[in-house]
């Protein structure tokens, strides 16, 4: 009879799993042991912290939309990896944790590490609960085997995210009874589901609704991403002559070269997509919940049901209309959706084409507006570097292709707002948590889904210095990312909103975070002038090793100066 172990790699194969990340420990280290020799099928790679291997996780489950596999033991998959966990739950992340309670045979009997649940030990299972899609307790090998094939089904079904089984030791090791009711199948058989659309009748309806409008507009949201989606929205945008706004997470729904992009919506989107999607008389968003930061905090002037007609194309039924009440909620899958309306719209979207005219003519004009993309200090060089110069930079010297993780703070908006992305699908960004550090990780984890493809991390010192181990995963499996650091020596955004006189914990050290690069065997430089980033990009590049260009930037310039909601600005 096969070990449960055998058969978790076994069923992980069956679904075309193709990562695991992790640190062996407690019982998980005889479910490792069965992942030696087959680097060809799963590839594992082992993190210097679980936190960084759940981000690797994370981004590697939206890129191939399939689930990356978190492994290590129990408490510390219950603590450190939580952070990655959350942001997968949140940004609907295809994820499979596996772990243990470390329960040393009796679960009453606290064993050192146990996270069983019973008296003196953690629970566990009420933990992976609060922040994930499903979760299973196996107290013997056939259910460690089953809830395992159920995890990876849950993780991808409808809205993807997280599913997790904790094992008690009893299970891990233990031999599956095949000759038993239940019977073990075939894990693929498990996931032969086709993903939803909607009724017929339902997609007549708004081509009605486009029909009848003057000025649409689609906001594009992560869901677009994670189905896949990109050329569809571009096919639907085209044929209505629609404009097209993203949220944070939809960064790159469409190439924000497009003539129909808006590039985003929201807190730190573009004031002519903020302006043209409060003009629109009807919004389609597709796979966007439209939070506060997509919504302006629910500005009137910006998203208003009580004068735009609301169409909302989600998987989730609960995301569709939470926010705003709808003139009608696609519920499906966004591909499929997306493709329904593109199929139903020919006819339609030809004979009212020119009362849509006007609008559609209006976008050169909205693209030509002095603060699209663009602001004066982005070409001016100064030291230290503006971040505005630094996007710019960024913007010129890297390759269209490039696939991009962003982070947290002052640095992410920079990047978010003046950073024109030049292709479809190249921004991942932690919206969910939208915690610190996530960046690096998952920039290494993305590089190992796009080896041929530049790969770039952008965050702040204090991010940076949270997961700068993931530095040494990354040179260990050879994995050459890019890392640019905006360094202020500081907490950025914490900082700009303390009062001058009042400034605490908000402040570092002068720290030479190349340096540190370096001494993972990286390549590492440190640049306090923007003349000089261009030579330290092509080093960087040059160099074959993943890469860390630490740049010292100014701490005058904010974000404050120019977000729809803010203070300094003045806006309502």
């Amino acid at each position: 009879m096969p070990s449960a172990s055998e058969m978790i790699i076994q069923f992980l194969e069956e679904a075309g799993v193709e990562y695991v990340f992790g640190i062996p420990g407690g019982g998980t280290g005889q479910i490792f042991n069965f992942l030696h020799g087959k680097d060809d099928r799963i590839k594992t790679v082992l993190c210097r912290h679980e936190q960084t291997a759940a981000i690797m996780a994370d981004a590697t489950g939206r890129a191939t939309g399939k689930p990356a596999v978190v492994m290590g033991q129990g408490l510390f998959i219950g603590s450190n990896a939580t952070f990655g966990i959350m942001e997968a739950m949140l940004s609907s992340s295809p994820m499979l944790i596996l772990t243990d309670t470390s329960d040393g045979g009796v679960a009453m009997h606290a064993a050192n590490q146990s996270g069983a649940g019973e008296y003196g030990s953690i629970d566990l299972p009420s933990i992976f609960k609060s922040m994930t899609k499903y979760t299973t307790l196996a107290t013997n090998p056939k259910e460690a085997a089953i809830g395992t094939q159920l995890a990876i089904k849950h993780s991808l079904s409808g809205r993807p995210g997280p599913a997790a089984v904790v094992m008690r030791s009893a299970a891990i090791g233990g031999d599956v009874d095949m000759e038993s009711p239940p019977f073990i199948h075939d894990t693929a058989g498990y996931l032969n589901t086709s993903k939803p659309q909607s009724a017929p009748q339902d997609i007549e309806r708004a081509v009605e609704i486009l029909s009848q409008s003057s000025r649409p507009v689609l906001v594009a949201g992560n869901g677009v991403h994670l189905s896949k989606s990109h050329a569809q929205l571009q096919q639907l945008a085209e044929m209505w002559g629609m404009p097209v706004a993203t949220s944070y997470k939809g960064k790159s729904a469409i190439a924000e070269t497009h003539p129909l992009s808006l590039g985003m919506v929201g807190v730190y989107g573009q004031d002519e997509a903020n302006k043209a999607v409060g003009e629109a008389d009807t919004v389609v968003v597709v796979g966007a919940k439209l939070t506060p930061q997509d919504t302006v905090r629910e500005r009137p002037n910006t998203f208003d049901p009580r004068r735009q007609k609301i169409i909302q194309i989600d998987i989730d039924d609960r995301n569709a209309g939470w926010t705003f009440p709808l003139e009608l909620g696609l519920i499906g899958d966004a591909g499929n959706i997306l493709s329904q309306l593109v199929e139903a719209s020919s006819q339609a979207a030809s004979s009212t084409s020119s009362k849509r005219q006007p609008w559609t003519d209006a976008m050169p004009q909205r693209q030509q507006d002095p603060g699209f993309f663009n602001d004066p200090e982005m070409h001016r060089d100064s030291s230290p570097v503006k971040p505005q110069r630094l996007v710019a930079q960024l913007q010129e010297y890297l390759d269209p292709s490039t696939v991009f993780a962003l982070d947290a703070g002052n640095n992410r908006t920079w990047m978010a707002h003046f950073y024109k992305a030049r292709q479809a699908n190249t921004f991942f960004c932690p919206g969910g948590t939208a915690g610190m550090g996530w960046a690096l990780p998952a920039a290494v984890g993305l590089k190992l889904v796009h080896p041929d493809r530049p790969v770039a991390a952008v965050t702040g010192d204090g991010g940076y210095m949270m997961v700068v181990n993931a530095l040494s995963t990354a040179v260990q499996y050879d994995l050459p990312i890019l890392c640019f650091v905006f360094n202020d020596g500081a907490l950025g955004m914490v900082r700009q909103h303390q009062p001058e006189d009042r400034r605490i914990a908000s402040e570092f050290l002068p720290t030479d975070n190349a340096a540190v690069a370096r001494g993972f065997g990286a390549f590492g430089v440190q640049v306090s002038d923007s003349k000089d980033i261009p030579e330290a990009i092509r080093q960087a590049q040059a160099s074959g090793l993943p890469s860390v260009i630490d740049i010292v930037v100014d701490r005058g310039p904010s974000p404050d100066d120019w977000r729809a909601d803010a203070r300094r600005a003045g806006e309502p």
